[in-house]
């Protein structure tokens, strides 16, 4: 059994893991960070002694952070969905609660719970990319966890692939996040349809990835040469990442993995055509098992991947 808490934006997600990764018991919050850092530590403290009692044989709890953590992984450097910076969670817990506390960046946790029990389970090296509203990264190489030297590896995201026409909310301009989000993909689109492209999407008062998707499956060119345009990039990207560490198994997971096979064969071709030995590298590219608990999951088991 483990404890894992999954620290989002708009929920704090608590869970006790059992060994075969299922979810025993689920406790959640509502994140306060508008009452600042010091409201959101006493709900985790909260959160946190609630599933203690329950399961009170835990010494250490995983917590998965949607933001940049430093190289010993103890101090929260970014995290703007909650407007902190350069925070000693680790520490700030500990003093607080009789459990130690272990840090990870969210789609890292993802990874782990994909590494544990999921699409990537008894391979030892695998890369997990999670698509949303941006572009998430999680390494793991001879089972453990890549965070860096000082705590940035994994921000497969911000990898520069191209020349794009707006820039990311990191400030460059290029990163893969702009080519292969939902973000990206629905931006695309508004694009092409401003500039007077054709597309059954124009009847739409507002639409999102999922609609870009139906309409890619019933033949709308738009959002066909919308969708293979994402599925370009985040195949050259995943090359890039082949060619560079040669990982068994990529899983891809988040909003975008819906679409299921018909984004996944895109990405195998874009792959396959851009690796430097196709014949021999190949990695296998798979969707993820976890959605919404992926996160708890993995945080519960963070303490197996470092």
């Amino acid at each position: 059994m483990g404890i894992g808490i999954d620290l989002g934006g708009t929920a704090i997600k608590g869970g006790i893991v059992d060994q075969l990764g299922v979810i025993q018991e689920e406790r959640m919050l509502r994140t306060q960070s508008q009452l600042g850092y010091a409201q959101v530590l006493d709900d985790l403290v909260l959160l946190i002694k609630e599933l203690q009692q329950l399961s009170p044989a835990e010494t250490a709890v995983g917590i998965g952070i949607p933001g940049i953590l430093s190289g010993d992984g103890t101090t929260v450097v970014s995290c703007p969905n909650l407007n902190w910076q350069n925070r000693a969670l680790k520490q700030d817990l500990e003093r607080l609660l009789t459990l130690e506390v272990l840090l990870v960046n969210d789609a890292t946790a993802a990874c782990i719970a994909e590494a544990a029990f999921g699409s990537t389970r008894g391979r030892s090296s695998s890369v997990m990319l999670t698509l949303g509203t941006g572009v998430g990264g999680g390494v793991i190489i001879n089972d453990r966890v890549i965070s860096g030297a000082h705590g940035v590896a994994s921000e497969i995201g911000h990898m520069i692939m191209a020349e794009n026409f707006y820039n990311c909310n990191c400030g460059k301009n290029g990163c893969l996040e702009t080519f292969a989000s939902a973000t990206a993909l629905i931006r695309y689109c508004r694009k092409q349809l401003a500039e007077g492209v054709e597309s059954d999407l124009k009847a739409a008062e507002n639409f999102d990835a999922r609609r870009i998707f139906e309409a890619a499956k019933a033949g709308d060119s738009l959002a066909l040469a919308a969708v293979n345009r994402l599925a370009r990039y985040l195949g050259w990207a995943i090359a890039n990442i082949s060619d560079l560490i040669d990982p068994e198994i990529f899983t891809i997971g988040g909003g975008l993995s819906g679409a299921g096979e018909f984004l996944l064969e895109r990405v195998k071709a874009e792959t396959k055509s851009r690796l430097t030995y196709p014949a021999t590298a190949m990695p296998e590219i798979v969707l993820a098992t976890f959605r919404n608990e992926a996160g708890m999951i993995g945080a519960a088991n963070l303490c197996h991947f470092i």
